[in-house]
């Protein structure tokens, strides 16, 4: 059976929500990070920040293929 490792579930669920909840999906991990910091739960912070970093990284390499596509 196949189980994804960290790094892999981070970035499914991270293109998960940008399918979900668009623009807004960045927001919304941060504001799950903030929950969990402020419950104690460190470990849910820091994949929370992770997952809402993936997003935006995957928000800047597709505001970057759009642009080369527009040169195109």
């Amino acid at each position: 059976m196949w189980m994804p490792t960290q790094d892999e579930a981070v970035e499914m669920y991270a293109r998960f929500l940008a399918a979900r909840h668009g623009k807004a999906a960045s927001q919304y991990a941060r504001k799950n990070a903030a929950k969990f910091l402020a419950k104690g739960d460190f470990a849910g912070h820091a994949i929370w920040t992770r997952v809402a970093g993936a997003v935006e990284r995957g928000s800047e390499n597709s505001a970057n293929l759009e642009g080369v596509m527009a040169l195109s």
